[in-house]
């Protein structure tokens, strides 16, 4: 026979009293209650049911049919156990359950030995407390951890945190290996960041890290050198880390590799740059090879004595000038997709002017044009101006040239004067066959704009074309 637990009372009972006195005791618990038969362990008394249950339902049965199979020896093994040493039995039981839908329940137990009398074992106690909501929101929590460290490990990005002294807290896989296998550097939690990462960045992390613990979020590319001498590129945000009394207690680094992104953008800007070089060589060829064209027209021009074949001849050098002018400002600019449209008119008016007496006045908003747009539009100009020139300032006399730019989000306006002189009343502007004529209508038809003669003394033109976001 067990001797009795010194440490712990006995409960005598007398046999024949034993199932008054469970139920006079039993009702005062806020727990579960059952007494055991020491022989077969089954439920003798109970007093009351979890749910799934009835009362009914337990009584006479083994208190084994309500502990999940697996583990079934372990606890037949710690209720003989406790036969023989007399000493109370504290632990979690598993058991099924028909209240949850893992069909499983948990219970902290406690189990004791009632003695009757001459010390003889008369039945075991079991006082147990329902811990099924508690375990079941461990689990939860655990599976949450689970599921978040398989996130953090298995990403390729970098995360890791840092107390206030910069001591390194947690990190993940990603950091371990990069670290490991770049740097030949084993990951130790506790030890400061900073002997990890080149002594070249540590000043500029300390500023970094000095405004996160004032509560800022931080974004910052770094450059790194490993062991092996390759680069890498990585984008590294810097956040806080709050406590429960809501004091920064610390921060979390989140970095991602760069480093591919990085040299794609530098093959990009390279191959741009290559393309910038080239389209200024394209642009300064076309126009040295426009102004051959134009030399060999001059040439031609001096070796005839026909008037009209040397206007004509004369005419065909300045479009051609002008068409190669557009190249030049083109070569010029550090963009080659836009002209600045005033500056072309400027330099257009310079080398078309027959004199120094005529002065331009160039008025409105700024417009930069593309290609597209400015060859056809610069052309049109040039044939304006040339019959300014040739009608209303041949004599050499003062006079004065206003252009004023009007645009807008749809449209671009330019109104023409040359403030001197009468366009020819015998003349119509939109039916005449001159090719001066016929060349403005024609580019304005392929800028799918207008022009207008408003007045004939002194001759006035408004020029209307649409514009989009290209131009």
């Amino acid at each position: 026979m067990p001797a009795k637990n010194p440490e712990m009372p006995l409960i005598p009972i007398n046999p024949r009293a034993s199932e008054a006195y469970f139920k006079s005791l039993a009702e005062n618990l806020p727990h579960f209650m059952a007494i055991l038969d020491p022989e077969n362990f089954k439920i003798k008394s109970i007093n009351r049911a979890q749910d799934g249950f009835t009362v009914e339902d337990i009584i006479g049965k083994e208190i084994f049919d309500f502990i999940l199979i697996e583990n079934k020896e372990i606890y037949i093994q710690k209720l003989e156990e406790l036969k023989q040493t007399g000493n109370t039995l504290v632990l979690d039981v598993e058991s099924a359950s028909k209240r949850y839908p893992s069909g499983k329940a948990w219970y902290h137990a406690n189990i004791s030995i009632i003695y009757g009398e001459e010390n003889s074992v008369e039945a075991i106690l079991v006082v147990y407390e329902d811990i099924s909501e508690k375990k079941l929101k461990e689990i939860e929590n655990i599976n949450a951890r689970e599921r978040i460290n398989a996130i953090i490990n298995n990403t390729s990005d970098i995360i890791c945190s840092i107390d206030n002294n910069y001591n390194l807290l947690e990190f993940n896989n990603t950091f371990e290996q990069i670290i490991k296998k770049g740097f030949g550097i084993e990951l130790i939690s506790g030890k400061p960041i900073f002997e990890f990462i080149d002594p070249q960045r540590h000043e500029s992390l300390k500023v970094i890290y000095a405004r996160v613990q004032q509560g800022e979020t931080c974004n910052d590319v770094s450059r790194f050198l490993t062991k092996s001498g390759l680069v890498l590129y990585n984008e590294t945000s810097f956040n806080p880390i709050y406590n429960s009394e809501k004091q920064i207690s610390g921060i979390s680094i989140f970095s991602k590799d760069i480093t591919e992104r990085v040299k794609n953008e530098q093959k990009t800007t390279a191959a741009l740059k290559e393309k910038e070089v080239l389209l200024a060589e394209i642009h300064h060829r076309i126009k040295n090879n426009l102004a051959m064209v134009s030399g060999l027209l001059e040439l031609q021009e001096m070796n005839i004595n026909n008037t009209e074949a040397k206007e004509a001849l004369a005419q065909s050098r300045k479009r051609i000038k002008s068409t190669a002018l557009i190249h030049e400002l083109l070569y010029r600019s550090e963009s080659f997709q836009n002209i600045n449209l005033k500056d072309y008119l400027s330099e257009l008016f310079q080398h078309l002017k027959i004199n120094d007496k005529v002065q331009l006045v160039l008025k409105g908003n700024d417009v930069n044009l593309n290609l597209t747009t400015a060859m056809p539009l610069g052309l049109m100009i040039n044939e304006i101006m040339l019959n300014s020139f040739k009608h209303s300032h041949k004599d050499g006399t003062e006079g004065k040239t206003e252009i004023e730019l009007i645009s807008n989000s749809n449209s671009l306006v330019i109104n023409y004067c040359d403030c001197k002189g009468n366009f020819p009343v015998h003349i119509d502007f939109k039916n005449s066959k001159t090719t001066g004529l016929a060349l403005i209508h024609t580019f304005a038809a392929q800028l799918d704009g207008s022009i207008e003669l408003i007045c004939n003394a002194p001759p006035k033109y408004k020029i209307q074309i649409p514009t989009n976001d290209n131009q």
